[in-house]
């Protein structure tokens, strides 16, 4: 076997692959300089719009009250938002616990076939709509969520100032709680603080991530419903938010936290969902219907060649390297029976490959956390251990595709996740009664 001539074709496809990984990730070297900026306070606004807040709360008793305790203490003026909690049976205990708040229930006729959380929304839509209720925007919230006294207020401006969808900084209920909670906080850290506030610095645009953002009533109203219905709704609507010319805003400065799950078995369940979700089609939210006005054209055609580029260039990048690692200890093997003489200098150079691609997941991991910690409250070792294992998480993503593909109902299966109500993050305990639990 000629093993200097197969490693050197290895290389070649490794340096292939780093320079379509540069050429083709432009934007992202965008978003990491903007990254350290600091984003502008919009100003302060002098009317108040009404939102619905929605709800879906499918079985959600154990963490309804934590939200419910939050939107209580807004301060934001209680004329101006409507609270609405989404079940699928009079029976929920969560029926109850919501009208003891004085706030409403939307319970679900129809659901064969109907599921998904966004089906859940276009029929808490569709009964507003019957109410003949006047709102301005709908604000979407899970049930496991809590946040900021002031998030409608700063949310509020962000509508104020001509978005027509805004999305405010997700941070967290138990990030420091254990390892698989920790590093999917960074993981939407890193959404947050760079493809977010990039999409958003640069192009208008952000990455919605299922919850605690607002959309105007004209487009929902425009689309007859709440059309964005499949296993990543979130995903549905960006497409069509750039598709369709939508003004959108990242607003870190309005915080929300979210329940990260912490058990393994729990995270896979959830990246199935996304990951089928996400490479579902998405073509019947690109079509030109209610196309909005756009100031330049030349904004939109880089923010949709950004979008459709997506996190696809990186996936291409990380794949060939790991086959290229996994070939070239293929060839160490080989060469301990064939030709030992080779053997170190091949185990020598599978090492180093996979360093390459192992070192880029921990500076990602790292430099996230080192301008972000102040929001996840790391310590010391829980930085250290999750920087060094960030990529054992995403290999979460290599077995959710394997068991998507071996367990086809999982792809379509909209089953319940449990949350526990755990809120360990002190900011999120005093959003939602002051106290430590």
């Amino acid at each position: 076997m000629d093993y200097q001539t197969i490693v050197n074709w290895i290389d070649i496809a490794l340096v292939l692959a780093l320079i379509f990984f540069c050429c083709f990730l432009w934007y992202y070297f965008l978003f990491f300089a903007s990254a350290s900026k600091r984003p502008k306070l919009l100003p302060k606004a002098l009317k108040y719009a009404r939102f619905a807040v929605l709800i879906p709360a499918r079985n959600e008793s154990k963490v309804i009250k934590n939200i419910l305790t939050a939107l209580s203490k807004q301060n934001y003026p209680r004329d101006y938002f409507e609270v609405f909690v989404i079940v699928e049976s009079e029976d929920d205990p969560t029926v109850e616990i919501t009208k003891s708040f004085g706030f409403k229930v939307v319970v679900r006729k129809n659901l064969e076939n109907r599921r998904t959380k966004g089906f859940a929304l276009d029929d808490a839509y569709q009964e507003i709509k019957r109410s003949e209720e006047d709102f301005d925007a709908f604000m979407i919230f899970d049930a496991d969520n809590v946040m900021a006294q002031n998030y409608l207020s700063l949310m509020n401006d962000v509508y104020q100032a001509g978005y027509q969808v805004g999305v405010g900084y997700r941070s967290f209920t138990n990030a420091t709680k254990n390892w698989v909670c920790g590093c999917s906080a960074t993981l939407f850290s890193f959404m947050n603080q760079f493809t977010s506030k990039g999409r958003s610095f640069f192009f208008e645009k952000a990455t919605l991530t299922g919850t605690g953002y607002f959309i105007v009533k004209e487009i929902v109203d425009n689309e007859g419903g709440w059309i964005w219905n499949g296993m990543t709704e979130d995903v549905q609507l960006t497409t069509y938010c750039y598709y369709h010319n939508v003004r959108m805003h990242y607003y870190p400065f309005a915080k929300y936290f979210d329940e990260q799950p912490d058990k393994f078995r729990t995270l896979n369940k959830q990246h199935v969902r996304w990951l089928w979700g996400f490479f579902a089609s998405r073509k019947a939210f690109k079509k030109n219907t209610n196309v909005y006005p756009i100031k330049s054209k030349a904004k939109r055609t880089l923010a949709l060649i950004e979008y459709n580029s997506s996190i696809y260039p990186f996936i291409i990048y990380t794949v060939i390297t790991f086959l290229c690692s996994l070939a070239s200890f293929g060839l160490f093997i080989a060469s301990c029976f064939e030709a030992p003489e080779y053997s170190g200098w091949l185990l020598a150079h599978a090492i180093f490959q996979f360093s390459i691609l192992y070192l880029i997941f921990i500076f990602i991991s790292a430099f996230t956390i080192a301008i972000d910690n102040k929001n996840l409250k790391f310590s010391a070792s829980q930085c250290i251990t999750i920087c060094l294992t960030y990529m054992v998480f995403f290999s979460s993503f290599l077995l959710a595709l394997f068991d998507g593909l071996f367990h086809k109902k999982k792809r379509t299966d909209w089953s319940t996740i449990e949350h526990k109500g755990d809120i360990i993050d002190h900011d999120a305990l005093e959003s939602e009664n002051g106290k430590r639990k």
